[in-house]
């Protein structure tokens, strides 16, 4: 596709008061940016700005009801970054001034060709493209930062649980500190548990059972609505379709079907997200987080770590089954053994030894916890003893594949020394982190990051290690990408400043033609005099043939000084020709400081003289510098050139018939810099501006004469070479520039 024919994807608001004008240029930036709003005066541009927040303006300065610098001041003072461009069919300088100081960049005079409307609306558009680029890719990092934390804490959250319900079991005082953990963690409003129970129709019902609220959340535990409710009947027939399927629910509030937001919003939640509980393979009930501040949107690895969570739970309802199982099967063996023990004591015997392996399966059921969503392993002399399911589906072993092998054989190798030494530590109670990051091989070869935390207990009378492992690949992976992200964040900056270079160096090339520009009379007035010379000898010559009276000794000597002034206008040619090529890539070298004053001197001397301007100069031989001689000849031209508008402006207005214009060059060199001053007789500068003739774009001379480069320009062709650049001034008596450089021998 042609790119003049691709839309800029940004918005622009144009204000202009003349309907014709409004008209053609609707037609003609509809078809250039992608949003496009039109204003007929100030003040409905104005209100326009206010509604839209356009990224860029485009606005007329003489309008009814509110000009154009006005709107521009008042819309600054809202936002100082916003981007205007100021067009009029009026040339007054202060115009310009003005919306220069108010922070405006781009200017155009009507008529306004096209082609110059479009270049500065696409300049400014790739500038705001990139800083909403650059927006977008912050916010996506601030983003991946905060999901990875929130992450991470869940993950920590789920390992809490695991850790209290295989201390404590499944009880009233695990669920509690466990959910108040989780919501502290996950910086949610309430945490709940409900559970099922069927009716005596066999209809699935569900009932709030546990929950934790934070500061100031109306807690609902005692909510009667939330007792034997059917979640078809209530409308939430989705959410029962969801749990069934193993899939939880979360979301916005607002984004819920309307029978369900009736519900959800008389408890005042703005997001939630609930994941089911299953034990076995039958749904128990669901776990909720709900957050009743913000409109909290879950990442998928939030979500997943939730998922884990309710495994956990649902691994921990399992046991606590299991358990009240066993303990009846153990009341009712002690009572059938009691029956027995008048007839058979050997039963007895039988029923003290079931009651000591029960004991002591029983023992060995809370410490290793065979549901966990993490794996488990128990080692005994860095032998595997007991892994559970989890642990199998990890590393792809099967049971038989890893029982009675060496707890190492399966830890990568980059890590093994890691985890040997931390293994021997914790047998001899020396600290040992409580948890950290390493590889594991799979059976297949692929590695795989894990988090892994032990603990030293006693199995059979012997010390063994009880290792918890966590799948942390996504994690891993999540920070990963952070990291790249980072990259290519430092990589656009570089782009950045690498064009910000590019763009300065071509300021000062064309600062260097607008100075040849202006010195295209002085340079003519240096060629004339030596082809007046060659002109006069040509025709010296040819009346001396006519008269007969031409010698070789003669037209040996004229040819002598033709030659010399066609030497002379060569040489003008030549410095012309190698100070306007663009120097950027030139070295630096030694410099003769009196001979670059010279040449400067060389392009505009005639032109000077022709002005009645006396130039004088008071130059210390031996001044050598170390720099670029054609950048430096530039600043010289920049200073000559505003010296020369000071002294003309000043003879325009200066009423005193002994006025002599004239500029001094100075220099002198001491053991550490060398000095060089310019100094005119001309207008001098006011008080209150002197501090800012540096800056780029400000100018004292109209805008016909100047861009109000040339300083700015000087001052940084200067900071490169290592020197300083100062300028002292009276108001209508003199200006002096003072430019202090390194003394060359003083360079390294």
């Amino acid at each position: 596709m042609n790119k003049e024919n691709t839309k800029l994807n940004i918005s622009l608001l144009y204000i202009e008061d003349e309907k014709i004008l409004r008209t053609v240029y609707q037609e003609i930036l509809t078809r250039r940016v992608e949003t496009l709003y039109i204003a007929k005066d100030g003040e409905d541009g104005y209100n326009k700005y206010k509604q839209y927040k356009p990224d860029l303006i485009l606005t007329d300065i003489k309008m009814p009801k509110m000009n154009g610098l006005e709107l521009t001041k008042k819309i600054k003072e809202e936002d100082n970054n916003i981007r205007i461009i100021i067009m009029s069919a009026y040339g007054q300088p202060e115009f310009f001034m003005e919306a220069i100081d108010l922070g405006v960049k781009g200017f155009l005079l009507k008529p306004v060709k096209n082609e110059k409307l479009f270049s500065i609306i696409n300049e400014m558009s790739k500038e705001i493209l990139l800083e909403k680029n650059y927006k977008i890719q912050k916010e996506k990092q601030i983003r991946a930062e905060n999901d990875l934390k929130r992450s991470e804490a869940i993950l920590r959250s789920v390992s809490y649980a695991a850790e209290q319900f295989l201390k404590l079991n499944f009880g009233e005082e695990s669920i509690s500190m466990v959910l108040k953990h989780m919501g502290i963690s996950m910086q949610v409003s309430r945490v709940y548990i409900f559970e099922n129970h069927y009716n005596d129709k066999n209809e699935l019902l569900t009932s709030q059972k546990n929950e934790w609220i934070n500061k100031n959340i109306e807690p609902q535990i005692d909510n009667p609505e939330l007792q034997n409710i059917s979640l078809i009947e209530i409308g939430f027939e989705r959410w029962e379709n969801s749990f069934r399927n193993e899939k939880p629910i979360h979301g916005l509030i607002k984004d819920f079907p309307e029978n369900e937001q009736s519900i959800l919003l008389s408890q005042n939640i703005k997001s939630l997200i609930t994941v089911p509980i299953f034990v076995n393979t039958n749904l128990w009930g669901f776990i909720g987080f709900d957050d009743c501040e913000n409109e909290r949107i879950w990442s998928p690895s939030e979500i997943k770590a939730l998922s884990a969570a309710a495994n956990i739970l649902g691994s921990a309802i399992y046991r606590n089954q299991v358990e009240i199982i066993l303990h009846g099967l153990n009341v009712n063996l002690e009572q059938k053994v009691k029956e027995r023990t008048k007839k058979l004591q050997k039963e007895i015997n039988e029923r003290i030894i079931a009651e000591k392996m029960l004991s002591e399966s029983e023992e060995k059921y809370r410490q290793i916890f065979e549901n966990a969503n993490d794996g488990i392993l128990l080692s005994v002399n860095g032998l595997v003893k007991i892994v559970n399911p989890k642990l199998v589906e990890l590393t792809s072993l099967l049971p038989k594949e890893s029982i009675g092998k060496e707890f190492i054989n399966s830890i990568h190798p980059d890590f093994k020394e890691l985890v040997i030494t931390n293994h021997f530590k914790r047998l001899k109670g020396e600290y040992v982190p409580e948890r950290y990051d390493i590889q594991i091989i799979k059976k297949s070869g692929e590695p795989l990051w894990v988090e892994i935390k032990s603990n030293l207990i006693t199995w059979d009378n012997s010390p063994a290690v009880l290792s918890f492992v966590t799948d942390i690949s996504e994690r891993k992976r999540a920070s990963q990408e952070l990291k790249l992200l980072n990259i290519h964040l430092e990589k656009r900056v570089k782009e950045e400043l690498s064009k910000r270079e590019k763009q300065q160096s071509l300021l000062i090339q064309k600062t260097k033609l607008e100075s040849l520009g202006e010195l295209a009379a002085g340079i003519a007035h240096e060629i004339n005099q030596p082809l007046g010379g060659i002109s006069m000898g040509l025709e010296n010559i040819l009346f001396k043939l006519s008269e007969n009276e031409v010698s070789p000794q003669y037209i040996k000597n004229k040819f002598s000084h033709l030659f010399n002034d066609i030497e002379r206008i060569r040489k003008i040619i030549d410095h012309v020709r190698i100070f306007s090529r663009d120097q950027q890539t030139s070295e630096f070298k030694k410099i003769d400081l009196n001979k670059t004053i010279h040449n400067a001197l060389s392009m505009i001397n005639k032109q000077y003289i022709s002005h009645n301007i006396e130039i004088v100069l008071h130059l210390e031989k031996g001044c050598f510098v170390f720099g670029n001689t054609h950048k430096l000849e530039q600043v010289f031209l920049n200073l000559l050139s505003n010296s020369k508008h000071a002294i003309d402006k000043k003879k325009k207005t200066n009423h005193n018939i002994n006025y002599q214009k004239q500029i001094t060059i100075s220099s002198n060199c001491n053991k550490n810099k060398v000095v060089i001053s310019f100094e005119d007789n001309g207008i001098g500068i006011s008080e209150e501006k002197i501090d800012n003739i540096f800056d780029p774009f400000f100018t004292t001379k109209s805008s016909k004469a100047g861009t109000g480069l040339g300083l700015s320009i000087s001052y940084g062709i200067i900071n490169e070479m290592g020197g300083e650049i100062n300028v002292e001034s009276e108001e209508n008596i003199s200006t002096k520039i003072i430019i202090s450089l390194p003394i060359f021998e003083k360079v390294k």
